[in-house]
C-alpha cells in the first residue's frame, strides 16, 4: 500500500505532464491553453487560475451566525462543499449544512479540542484534542475509526494542528511543546489504514511545530514551527527546503490548489506580525504584509487567486480576516467581526480573534471558527450580483460573467474594450459595440488612435494625442501646452496655441497672456539675436514678424511688462518688477525709480516736484555726486560708505569728527556720544576698565586703576584700592601695612603688619598673639592648630593616633588610650582589632576571622551566616548536576548541635544533632521515616519522593520506596510476579511466574514466607540425615542463583541500602541525645541543676565563652559514644 499518490521518474503530481514542462508540478491537473498541467475544473483548457470563478468583488457579509459562550477552534469544508465541520473548546466535533449552518451531527471527542481536517476524498475527519492525541472519524456518521491515536511525545507537549492527505491515506500531526519547557516536539505521520505511526519528523531539530499541510497530490508537506517554515518530501522524508524568514510563531501554513504558491501566517514577536505569500518550487517570497497583531489562520480560494488571512484580537487588524490578491497582494475584501474600542483599549480588550477559516470549493463562502469574544461559527457569502442586474460577478456555471459588476445598467462587452454594449442612456454605453476602441470624451468605446480620449472620427489632429481641436483654424490645437524651465520660469517646448481664438498669435513664452509675435518692423534690428559664437545658449528673443499682430508683448521674456510708451524699453504695467516710473519721459535711472532722467548716471533719478531728494524723498541728495545719493539724516554726509565723505552716522544729524564722521557730539570734545563714555564730560572720553571714573588723570573724576573696572581710589596709598573685593581690594583701607582678610576675622594676613593673623586661611577670633585670628571650632577652649579633635567638644587629645580621643568618659572616647585600635562595637572604640571587623579582640570570639565575631549558641560556629552557590556532580544521578551551598558561618546560630545546611532546606547536617537532615544535599527532602533512602516529601519536583514513607521498601521503577520483595526495582503492588525477580513486566495472572515451594499454600513462597522455617522439626520429620544434607546443599545452591540474580536486579540499590541501615542506628543515637538534652533544658529550666548534672550538664565557669563552648563540645561528643546499655537497647 502506498502512502501518497506518487508518480515515478519526473512526474511528481502523477498527472502524466513530466515535471520539465508541467507548471503546476505539485497539483495534478489538465490545463493546455495558458498552462500545461495545471487544475481545469471545467475541462476547457484553461487553468482555474486563469479562468477562476472566485469574485474579484465578493463583498462578504454574514449570512450564517451561530453565537456560543466558547470557542470554535477550527473549521474545514467537506471536498464537495456541502458540509462544514468544526471543533471547539468544549471536545465537540460537528457537522453543518454549508449553505444554511444546520448543525445535523455531532460526536463528544472529550477535553478541547484545537484542530480539524476533512480528508480529501471526503472518507474522514481528524481532530486534535488537549490530552496529547489525535481522532479520526468517518464523515458519513462520525463513528470512530481508531479510537484514541497518541500524539504523545514526553512532557509538555501538545498537538496543535492535523492534516490528512487528499487521497485519505495519512495524517500529519503537528505537536510542540505547550510552554517554554518540556520535550521537543515532532510531526507524527500517521498511517490512516490502521492507526499506527508511519514517521515522526523533526525537521532543523525543532522543539515546537505549530502547524502542517499537505501539497494538493500528498507529494510534500508544508511545516510551520517558530521562525522557521520547513518543506519534506514524502516519499523519502527528506527536507528539501528551510527557510528562516518568518519571525514569530507559523500558526498557520496555506498551500494553494494548483500548487503554485504557499501562505506563512505568523504571530507577534513582541515587535510586530507578518503575513507572507511564497512561490512554491522556487521557495521564494512573493510579497508579505505587516499586521498589528498575531496572524491564526489562512485558506486560498478555490482557483488560487485569493488568499485570507485571520488575525488575533489587537489593535488596527483585529477580530478581522483579510482577503489578498494573490498575484498582486492587493487587498480584496476584509471580513469583519464587531471591534469595541477600535481593539485598542489595553488589558480590557474585548475583541474576538479568528482561531479557524476554510473557504467553500465554489468560492462562494467563507466558514469561520471564532473565539476569545464573540465566541461562535459563523458562514459568510459572497455577493456574486453586487449591482443587481442579473449577471454574476463571476462565472457560476451558466457560462455568463458581468464585466461590470458594480454597474446595473451594463453587463455585456463584446469588443472587450470596457464600455458596454447597451447605448446610452446607459452608463458609458459604447459607440461602436463591435469595434474595439478607447475613447471617452466625444463618445465612448470608439478608435482612437492617439489615445487622447477623442474618436478619431471627431479628432481635428487624430494621430497626434496632445490635440483635438482647432478654434481659430491657425493649424495649431487648442490644448495649449509648455515646460517651465528652472529659474527663470519661461514656458518652453511649447505646443499647441497660447491664443485659441487669434490667428496672430500661438506662443506665450513668458507667461503673460500676450504674444510672442509684434507688428513693429523696427524692433527687428532691436530685439537680440542668436549669436553663432556660443552654439549651447539662444539668446534671440522668441516671436515673429507679422504686420497685423494684436496682443503684442513688446517684452516677451518678461512676463510682468509687454508696453512701452516712452520707447526707453521700461514697461508701462505699475505695480510690477521693473516698471516706468515716468512712463512718458525717457531715462535711465535703475535705484529708486526705474526710466527716469539721472543726470549724474549713478542709477538714482534726479529729484522732481513729485518725486523730493532724500531724506524727504528717495531721488538723489547729491544729484551731481556719482559716488553719493543717499542722506539720511540730513547733515549734509553722503550715506555711502565707499563714496566721497561718507556719514559713519547716516541716521543721526552729528559734528563728531576725532572717533568718526558725523556723529551726535552732545560735549563737544570732538568724541562721538557713542564712542564717548562720559557724553556730556568735556574733560573725559575713554574709560578703558568701564568703571565709570575716566582715563584722563587731568580731567574729572580721574581713575587712580584705570584697568581695574573694581578699583578706582587708593586712601591710604598702599597699593590697593579701597573698595575691599578681591582681587586688588583694600581690606583695610586706612592701614599701609595691611590690605587682605582671605577668612574674614578682622585681622590682616600680613603677619608683619599691624595686628597680624597667625591662621589667614582659617576664621578666628583669638587674640592670643601666637594664635591671633585662629578658630576654636568646637568651643573646649583649646584652638584648633592645637586641638586634635577640632570639631569635638570632649576630646582634645590622642596618644595612640587612632581617632580616638584620650577623654573616655564623653563620647568618642578611647577604651584603649594608649594601643592604636580601630574597634567601634560594642561599646569598645579605639582598641585593638586584629581582623579588621570593627570588633575588638577582647570581645571578638573570632579575632582572626573578619566574617565573625559572635556565637550565641557557643558551638564553635560563628553567627554571621552566608554562603554562595556552586554546583557539584550528582553521585546518584551520573551527568548530572545539583546545587549546593558554599557556607561560612553558623546557619542554626540558635542551636548548639547543628551548623551547617548545604542544600539551604532549613534542615542541619549534623546527623547527631536537632532535627537533622536526612538528605544534606537534597533541597527537597529531609525527613526519611522508614528508613529507606527515600524522602517523605511527596510534593511535585521533589528528589524521589518516596511513595510508600511508613514502611521500609526498596522499589525504584514504578515507585520510590514501596515494598519490593523479589528486588528486581518493581513494587510487589504492580509488579506481576513479586516473587519472580526475573520478570517485572505484564498483566499479574497473564504472565508465568517462577514456581516456588509453598509449605503452607498461603501464595508466599517459604523463602520470603515468615512462618516457614527451614529444618524445623516438622519440616524435617522423616528426614534422614543424608537427605538433610541433600536439601541443604540444593538450599545453597539455590541461595547462591537466587542472590547473583538479585545482585544482578539490585545493585544499584546496595549503596542506598546501607545507608538507609547506618539511618536507622543514626536515628536511634539522635533521638536518645534529643531526649537527654530536652530533660537537661527541663530541669535548668526548674532551677534543680543537680539533677541536669547528672545527665551530663555542666554550669559555665567564669571563663571565655569561646573555652566554655570547646569543653562542652567535647564532653558532648564522649557522651554521644554509645554503651554497650544504649545498643542492646537498640
Amino acid at each position: 500500500m502506498s502512502w501518497v499518490t506518487l508518480a515515478s521518474g519526473a512526474d511528481i503530481d502523477g498527472d502524466g505532464v513530466d515535471d520539465s514542462v508541467d507548471d503546476c508540478i505539485y497539483a495534478a491537473g489538465n490545463s493546455t491553453v495558458d498552462r500545461t498541467g495545471c487544475p481545469d475544473r471545467d475541462g476547457d483548457g484553461t487553468s482555474d487560475f486563469n479562468d477562476g470563478w472566485t469574485s474579484s468583488n465578493p463583498n462578504f457579509a454574514k449570512d450564517v451566525a451561530i453565537p456560543q459562550n466558547y470557542d470554535f477552534t477550527d473549521v474545514d469544508h467537506s471536498p464537495d462543499g456541502t458540509a462544514i465541520a468544526t471543533s471547539d473548546e468544549n471536545g465537540y466535533l460537528r457537522l453543518w449544512n454549508a449553505t444554511t449552518g444546520t448543525n445535523f451531527r455531532s460526536v463528544n471527542v472529550g477535553g478541547e479540542l484545537s484542530s480539524v481536517s476533512w480528508s480529501g476524498d471526503g472518507r474522514f475527519i481528524g481532530v486534535t484534542r488537549n490530552d496529547d492525541s489525535a481522532h479520526v472519524y468517518y464523515s458519513d456518521n462520525l463513528s470512530s475509526v481508531h479510537g484514541t491515536i497518541s500524539a504523545d511525545v514526553g512532557g509538555g507537549d501538545y498537538p496543535y494542528d492535523i492534516d490528512l492527505s487528499a487521497d485519505g491515506e495519512m495524517a500529519a500531526i503537528a505537536i510542540g511543546r505547550s510552554g517554554n519547557g518540556g520535550t521537543n516536539g515532532v510531526v507524527r505521520m500517521i498511517n490512516m489504514s490502521d492507526g499506527s505511526v508511519i514517521q515522526n519528523l523533526n525537521p532543523g531539530g525543532e522543539d515546537r511545530f505549530y502547524s502542517v499541510e499537505f501539497s494538493p497530490t500528498g507529494s510534500h508537506l508544508l511545516i510551520g514551527s517558530n521562525n522557521d517554515f520547513y518543506v519534506v518530501e514524502t516519499s523519502s522524508w527528506s527536507t528539501v527546503r528551510s527557510e528562516s524568514s518568518p519571525n514569530g510563531a507559523v500558526n498557520s501554513v496555506d498551500w494553494s490548489h494548483d500548487g503554485k504558491h504557499m501562505a506563512i501566517c505568523e504571530g507577534w514577536d513582541g515587535g510586530g506580525a507578518t503575513i507572507r505569500l511564497y512561490a512554491a518550487g522556487s521557495w521564494t517570497q512573493k510579497w508579505s504584509k505587516s499586521i498589528s497583531t498575531s496572524c491564526l489562520s489562512s485558506d486560498f480560494s478555490p482557483d488560487g487567486r485569493q488568499v485570507v488571512f485571520g488575525m488575533s484580537w489587537y489593535q488596527g487588524d483585529g477580530a478581522t480576516a483579510r482577503i489578498y490578491e494573490v498575484s498582486t497582494g492587493n487587498g480584496v475584501d476584509n471580513i469583519v467581526q464587531p471591534r469595541p474600542g477600535n481593539c485598542s483599549s489595553g488589558s480590557g480588550n474585548n475583541c474576538g480573534q479568528n482561531n479557524g477559516l476554510s473557504w467553500s470549493p465554489d468560492g462562494s463562502r467563507i466558514a469561520q471558527a471564532f473565539g476569545r469574544n464573540d465566541e461562535g461559527f459563523y458562514i459568510w457569502f459572497a455577493d456574486l450580483d453586487p449591482d443587481n442586474d442579473g449577471w454574476n460577478t463571476s462565472d457560476q456555471g451558466d457560462g455568463r460573467t458581468d464585466a461590470f459588476p458594480d454597474d446595473g445598467t451594463q453587463w455585456n462587452d463584446t469588443d472587450n474594450d470596457g464600455y458596454g454594449d447597451n447605448p446610452l442612456p446607459a452608463s458609458q454605453g459604447d459607440a461602436c459595440p463591435n469595434t474595439y476602441g478607447t475613447s471617452f470624451q466625444d463618445r465612448f468605446g470608439c478608435p482612437d488612435g492617439d489615445g487622447d480620449g477623442y474618436s478619431n472620427e471627431g479628432d481635428v489632429f487624430p494621430t497626434d494625442h496632445e490635440q483635438w481641436a482647432d478654434s481659430d483654424s491657425d493649424g495649431r490645437g487648442d490644448n495649449y501646452y509648455y515646460d517651465v524651465q528652472p529659474f527663470t520660469e519661461l514656458h518652453i517646448n511649447q505646443r499647441g496655441d497660447a491664443f485659441p481664438m487669434n490667428p496672430s498669435q500661438w506662443n506665450d513664452t513668458d507667461g503673460d497672456g500676450w504674444g510672442d509675435n509684434y507688428d513693429n518692423a523696427s524692433w527687428t534690428s532691436i530685439r537680440p539675436v542668436d549669436d553663432p559664437s556660443t552654439p549651447d545658449e539662444d539668446e534671440s528673443w522668441p516671436g515673429e514678424y507679422d504686420s497685423a499682430a494684436t496682443q503684442v508683448d513688446k517684452f516677451p521674456l518678461f512676463r510682468y511688462q509687454w508696453a512701452d510708451s516712452d520707447g526707453d524699453w521700461i514697461g508701462d504695467e505699475p505695480n510690477t518688477p521693473l516698471s516706468d516710473g515716468c512712463p512718458n519721459t525717457w531715462g535711465n535711472s535703475t535705484e529708486d525709480r526705474i526710466g527716469c532722467r539721472d543726470t549724474d548716471g549713478d542709477g538714482w533719478s534726479d529729484a522732481t516736484p513729485d518725486w523730493p531728494a532724500h531724506p524727504t524723498g528717495d531721488a538723489d541728495a547729491f544729484p551731481d555726486d556719482p559716488t553719493q545719493w543717499r542722506d539720511s539724516d540730513g547733515d549734509g554726509f553722503g550715506d555711502n560708505t565707499s563714496g566721497n565723505n561718507p556719514d559713519e552716522c547716516p541716521g543721526e544729524y552729528g559734528t563728531s569728527s576725532i572717533d568718526r564722521v558725523g556723529c551726535p557730539d552732545a560735549d563737544g570734545d570732538g568724541w562721538s556720544n557713542a564712542g564717548d563714555p562720559f557724553p556730556t564730560d568735556g574733560t573725559q572720553w575713554e574709560d578703558r576698565d568701564g568703571d565709570n571714573y575716566g582715563d584722563n588723570p587731568n580731567g574729572n573724576n580721574a581713575d587712580a586703576f584705570p584697568d581695574d573696572s573694581s578699583q578706582w581710589a587708593d586712601t591710604d596709598g598702599d597699593g590697593y584700592g579701597d573698595r575691599p573685593i578681591l582681587p586688588n581690594g583694600d581690606f583695610f583701607p586706612n592701614d599701609p601695612t595691611q590690605w587682605s582678610d582671605f577668612d574674614g576675622d578682622g585681622f590682616g594676613d600680613n603677619s608683619d603688619g599691624n595686628n597680624g593673623d597667625q591662621c589667614p586661611e582659617l576664621y578666628g577670633q583669638s587674640t592670643i598673639p601666637a594664635a591671633r585670628g585662629c578658630p576654636d571650632s568646637d568651643n573646649d577652649g583649646v584652638v584648633d592648630p592645637f586641638d586634635a579633635f577640632p570639631e569635638d567638644f570632649y576630646q582634645q587629645t590622642d596618644k595612640d593616633n587612632d581617632g580616638w580621643g584620650d577623654n573616655q568618659a564623653v563620647p568618642n572616647g578611647d577604651e584603649c588610650p594608649d594601643e592604636y585600635g580601630t574597634s567601634t562595637n560594642n561599646s569598645k572604640q579605639g582598641c585593638p582589632d586584629a581582623d579588621n571587623d570593627s570588633w575588638a579582640d577582647e570581645d571578638d570570639m573570632f579575632p582572626n576571622d573578619p566574617l565573625q565575631w559572635e556565637d550565641t549558641d557557643l558551638d564553635g560556629w560563628g553567627d554571621n551566616y552566608g554562603w554562595v552557590n556552586t554546583t557539584i556532580a550528582d553521585e546518584q544521578d551520573i551527568g548530572a548536576l545539583i546545587t549546593i551551598r558554599d557556607q561560612w558561618g553558623d546557619a542554626f546560630p540558635l542551636d548548639p548541635s547543628q551548623w551547617s545546611d548545604t542544600d539551604g532546606d532549613g534542615w542541619g547536617d549534623n546527623s547527631t544533632g536537632r532535627l537533622p537532615d536526612a538528605f544534606p544535599v537534597r533541597v527537597t527532602q529531609w525527613a526519611d521515616t522508614d528508613g529507606d533512602g527515600y524522602g517523605d516529601n511527596q510534593k511535585l519536583g521533589s528528589w524521589q519522593p518516596d511513595e510508600c514513607n511508613l514502611k521500609y521498601g526498596e522499589s525504584y521503577v514504578d515507585y520510590f520506596g514501596c515494598t519490593d520483595t523479589d528486588k528486581d526495582g518493581v513494587s510487589d503492588q504492580t509488579d506481576p510476579c513479586p516473587y519472580d525477580s526475573t520478570i517485572s513486566s505484564g498483566l499479574r495472572g497473564q504472565v508465568q511466574c517462577a514456581s516456588f515451594d509453598d509449605h503452607d499454600d498461603d501464595g508466599i513462597p517459604n523463602k520470603y514466607d515468615a512462618d516457614y522455617v527451614a529444618g524445623s522439626e516438622d519440616d524435617a520429620a522423616g528426614l534422614d540425615s543424608e537427605i538433610i544434607v541433600l536439601i541443604a546443599l540444593l538450599v545453597f545452591l539455590m541461595a547462591v542463583i537466587s542472590v547473583a540474580m538479585i545482585a544482578k536486579q539490585a545493585g544499584r540499590r546496595k549503596a542506598a541500602y546501607k545507608r538507609a541501615e547506618e539511618m536507622k542506628v543514626s536515628a536511634m543515637f539522635q533521638e536518645e541525645e534529643a531526649r537527654r538534652l530536652e530533660w537537661i533544658d527541663y530541669y535548668v529550666a526548674q532551677g534543680d541543676t543537680a539533677k541536669a548534672m547528672e545527665l551530663g550538664w555542666q554550669p559555665p565557669a567564669d571563663v571565655p565563652q569561646w573555652q566554655q563552648h570547646q569543653m562542652q563540645q567535647e564532653q558532648a561528643q564522649q557522651e554521644a559514644i554509645p554503651t554497650m546499655f544504649s545498643l542492646d537497647d537498640m
